[in-house]
């Protein structure tokens, strides 16, 4: 079954003495038929034409039953133009009038929708507004051409005059939507002539339709208290068709409170869950603030694993000799000399001499003479064949900046 509501008002305004706008909405074997009319032509001429353009048009779609909701729509549109037109010539006082027309039809979950002139359809939805038809008037063909911007039309001084219309010979047929449109939970359909859509904003329009906690035809008189408001310069008339969503019976008709309450109950679950999070939240929060000290945590672990990994403490040398790199097996070997001259001193007199082979035959020779007090002739036959060995130039003995270094490979290795 369909579901939705409609509401509507239409006001004569401030400046008017006639309202020559018309509405109205009915049930068909086209669908739900939804209709407003601007009439034009002077005070008496354009209440008839609106007048009649809406009573032709719940004719042709009560007695008939069309094959496509398209084919109602032109064919009840056409049938109204037809109509003025006819009255037009049997009374000379009404020549000349017409009528601007915009229309839908609610069908099968679908809505298809058609006009002629600059009255208007909106279609609110995800909180934004969007105009579905597009007027056939002056200053839209200076839009379309690119001659003045959208804000320049809305205060342009020739935008009444419109370029199609009931009521003319040469009408162009109405412009039917391409494609019907499935309204979406919530989805509200404003139709209306320019005496609304002349003096209130597009934003100001979908503020006012989304008061959802707000009855339906609340909104439509708030609408129309904010033309009113801004000058009410003609008349105004605005029907609103909203689709709630969810089944039960076909809502059309029903007492304006009805769908209000239901929305009013469906925000205040809403708002009830939301408070409920957030208390969960904020208790969470606190929980977790008074006890994040007692609890391990786990990611300081983590950079406090990475922090010892990369910086190891470095023992603290035993000399003030810089240590070599323990790498090579020659750069140990360096240390534990090192270790047995601090250990047991041997004074080394840089030689003044050049001869770099007497010097250290000299700083032998000495040596031997004390091990040979110290432990006998043995130590003596060593020391000479250390000798013997240094005259061939075969030798691990190095001197470097007046240190004896033994067992040294090559002097390229203490470099390093």
């Amino acid at each position: 079954m369909e579901n939705y509501i409609i509401a509507n008002c239409t006001d004569t305004g401030r400046v008017r003495s006639v309202n020559e706008d018309s509405m109205t909405t009915f049930d068909s074997p086209n669908g739900r038929v939804v209709v407003v009319c601007d009439g034009m032509g002077g005070q008496k001429a354009g209440d008839v034409a609106s007048q009649l353009a809406v009573a032709v048009i719940q004719d042709i779609l009560t007695d008939n039953t069309f094959a496509t909701a398209e084919e109602a729509i032109n064919s009840s549109i056409i049938a109204a133009n037809q109509a003025i037109l006819r009255r037009a010539s049997q009374n000379d006082g009404l020549s000349g009038m017409g009528a601007t027309c915009v229309m839908i039809i609610i069908r099968d979950g679908q809505v298809y929708y058609g006009s002629v002139g600059d009255s208007r359809i909106y279609y609110v939805a995800n909180r934004n507004i969007h105009q579905i038809t597009k007027d056939q008037s002056y200053v839209q063909a200076l839009v379309d051409s690119g001659q003045i911007s959208k804000e320049d039309a809305e205060h342009h001084q020739d935008k009444n005059q419109i370029t199609n219309a009931l009521g003319l010979e040469n009408m162009t047929p109405p412009v039917i939507g391409q494609m019907p449109i499935t309204p979406e939970p919530g989805g509200v359909f404003v139709l209306c002539s320019d005496g609304l859509s002349g003096m209130v904003s597009n934003n100001a329009i979908l503020n006012t339709v989304t008061r959802y906690d707000l009855p339906l035809k609340e909104r439509a008189d708030m609408l129309v208290s904010q033309a009113n408001d801004a000058g009410g310069v003609d008349n105004i008339t605005v029907q609103l068709v909203e689709f709630p969503g969810g089944g039960g019976k076909r809502g059309s008709m029903q007492p304006n409170g009805y769908n209000s309450t239901r929305a009013k109950k469906s925000h205040t679950l809403l708002y009830s869950i939301i408070g409920l999070l957030m208390v969960a939240i904020a208790g969470g929060g606190i929980y977790w603030y008074l006890n994040k000290d007692s609890k391990p945590q786990t990611k300081p672990e983590v950079i406090m694993k990475k922090t010892q990994t990369q910086a190891k403490p470095q023992p603290k040398a035993e000399t003030a000799e810089p240590s070599a790199p323990e790498t090579t097996n020659s750069t140990k070997e360096v240390k534990k000399v090192i270790t047995v001259k601090e250990s047991e001193p041997v004074k080394t007199v840089k030689p003044k001499v050049t001869d770099n082979k007497i010097s250290t035959k000299k700083a032998i020779t000495k040596e031997a003479q004390k091990t040979t007090d110290k432990k006998g002739s043995s130590k003596t036959e060593e020391i000479k064949k250390k000798i013997v060995e240094e005259k061939s130039g075969d030798t691990g003995r190095k001197e470097k900046d007046g240190i004896v270094y033994e067992n040294l490979k090559s002097e390229k290795q203490l470099s390093r």
